[in-house]
């Protein structure tokens, strides 16, 4: 059972993963979604998210995609984590500077269109018809939200792994970001809590559970 501490949670009595969604609520721009284990890494011994996870916080990611337009990620954790085609109704955008998009289920499979944005002057074309090159430069989320809001694309939910979500901060473009945290005790440094990509955000959201917290930001 969730435990719900401050903010949003707090308010709406939030004592599961539903009802800790629904108090999220639904949102427009970049909200970022990251899980970090006990002494902040974004990946397990394995190189993926997966192993530091728990089933409440997949249940959060479901939920939260549910909520999204387009879901952003990058090739490297596409890859790793074999990104499908999402069976929400969101769209799927992947990111990679050299152009590389071999080795991810969605892109040989998506039957929607699925898009890629890519640095490489020559990037492997994938031979998916569905699948949408557009070119980036090194600052890879200039003229983004332009890009998306001509797409209607209101809701867009960042699940990069950390450098090229720090980029999307850099760019100030992400107005939320929620952030689990795996394997805390109680005598884990308070510190841990804070976000690990703006030190100036603003904390409205904390839940927590057997060890794991839930927090929602404001930037």
């Amino acid at each position: 059972m969730i435990q719900a501490t401050f903010g949003l949670a707090k308010s709406a009595n939030a004592r599961n993963i539903a009802s800790l969604d629904a108090c999220y609520g639904e949102w427009t721009g970049v909200r970022s979604n990251h899980v970090l284990d006990p002494i902040g890494r974004f990946s397990g011994i394995d190189g993926s998210s997966r192993s530091i996870s728990t089933s409440e916080d997949r249940e959060l990611l479901l939920a939260l995609r549910k909520r999204a337009d387009l879901i952003v990620v990058d090739a490297a954790t596409a890859r790793l984590e074999q990104y499908k085609a999402p069976k929400s109704k969101s769209a799927l955008a992947i990111f990679s500077s050299s152009g590389d998009f071999t080795g991810i289920p969605a892109v040989d499979t998506s039957e929607s269109p699925i898009y890629l944005f890519t640095g490489s002057s020559s990037p492997l074309h994938p031979t998916n018809p569905n699948a949408v090159l557009i070119p980036i430069t090194d600052k890879p989320f200039e003229g983004f939200l332009a890009w998306a809001k001509k797409h209607s694309f209101d809701a867009i939910l960042l699940e990069a792994g950390p450098t090229l979500t720090a980029k999307a901060f850099v760019a100030r473009i992400v107005r939320q970001s929620a952030i689990t945290r795996t394997g805390l005790s109680s005598e884990s440094d308070p510190k841990l809590l804070a976000n690990p990509f703006d030190p100036q955000a603003k904390l409205i959201s904390l839940a927590l559970a057997s060890g794991t917290s839930f927090s929602l930001w404001s930037h």
